[in-house]
C-alpha cells in the first residue's frame, strides 16, 4: 500500500533534471510506502525526453511520469499529478529539489495530527542563506504581506514549494480550487482555512547546494501576476463562488 504520493512539477529543467531524477529514484528504493509523479508541464527544451530516459533507465514502479505538450501552469501540474496517485497522503515538491528529501518523512509524520503541513522559510533567517538574494527575500516578505492584509492569512509563509494533505482533504480542495498560477498555494490554504481544517507550519531550510541562478520566475512580472491572482480569490470568495462550489451533491 503506498503511504505517501509526492507530486514534482517540472518545466525547462533539462540542465539538472537528470540528476533530479536519479535523486527522486534512489530516494524511492530507500522508501517502498513512497511514490513520486513527475508532472512535464509542458517544457519547450529537452526535459521531458531526458526525463523519460532516465526513468526507464532505473525502472522503478514508484516513479512516473506524466507528460503534455502545452504549458498549463504550476496549479494546473499539481492537480493533474495528484489525478495519478494512489496515497493516503498526498504533497507536492518543487521539480529543482530546492529542499531535502529527508523533510518528506517528517511531513508525513505531522499529517498524523493535522490536516495540512506547510513548509516555512522563516527557519533560514536563523542561519545564512546565500541561495536567496536579498531581491528575492524582499519580495518574498511583501508578497506574504499582501497575502496577510488582502486574505487574512496568519502563516509567515504561503509559497515554500514543499506541502503536505490527507488526501481526502486534498481531493476536496482540488475540486473547489480555480487558480493555476503560482498563487495556486495561496489559494489551497485560504480554502482550507475556510473550510477548518487545521494546517501546521513546519520551519524548512533551502538545500545549501540548490542555486536559483537557474529560476524560470521574472520575479517582478510573476510578482505582479501574483497580485493579480490574490484579487481574483478575494474577488471569488466575496461573490460567493467558493460557496457555490462547495455545495453538498445531490
Amino acid at each position: 500500500m503506498t503511504l505517501f504520493s509526492v507530486v514534482l512539477p517540472v518545466y525547462n529543467e533539462e540542465k539538472i533534471i537528470r540528476e533530479v531524477s536519479l535523486c527522486i529514484c534512489r530516494f524511492a528504493q530507500e522508501h517502498p510506502k513512497y511514490e513520486f509523479v513527475f508532472v512535464n508541464d509542458g517544457s519547450t527544451d529537452n526535459t521531458g525526453t531526458l526525463l523519460k530516459k532516465a526513468l526507464e533507465e532505473f525502472g522503478s514502479k514508484q516513479v512516473q511520469l506524466v507528460d503534455y505538450k502545452t504549458n498549463k501552469g504550476k496549479g494546473f501540474a499539481i492537480r493533474e499529478g495528484f489525478k495519478h496517485t494512489t496515497g493516503e497522503h498526498f504533497g507536492f515538491l518543487d521539480g529543482d529539489l530546492a529542499y531535502p528529501l529527508d523533510y518528506l518523512p517528517l511531513f508525513e509524520e505531522k499529517l498524523q495530527s493535522c490536516d495540512i503541513a506547510i513548509g516555512s522559510r522563516v527557519a533560514e533567517k536563523k542561519g545564512k542563506s546565500r541561495n536567496r538574494s536579498f531581491r528575492r527575500k524582499l519580495l518574498g516578505f511583501c508578497f506574504n504581506k499582501l497575502v496577510g492584509s488582502i486574505l487574512g492569512l496568519p502563516y509567515s509563509d504561503t509559497q515554500a514549494g514543499l506541502k503536505a494533505f490527507r488526501r481526502d482533504v486534498a481531493e476536496r480542495l482540488f475540486k473547489m480550487q480555480k487558480i493555476e498560477g503560482f498563487s495556486f498555494d495561496v489559494e489551497l490554504i485560504f480554502l482550507a482555512r475556510k473550510l477548518g481544517y487545521k494546517i501546521v507550519e513546519i520551519p524548512v531550510k533551502v538545500s545549501p547546494t540548490h542555486s536559483y541562478k537557474h529560476s524560470k520566475i521574472k520575479l517582478v512580472g510573476d510578482s505582479l501576476r501574483m497580485f493579480k491572482e490574490l484579487l481574483q480569490i478575494k474577488h471569488f470568495e466575496t461573490t460567493g463562488e467558493y460557496d457555490r462550489q462547495n455545495l453538498p451533491e445531490l
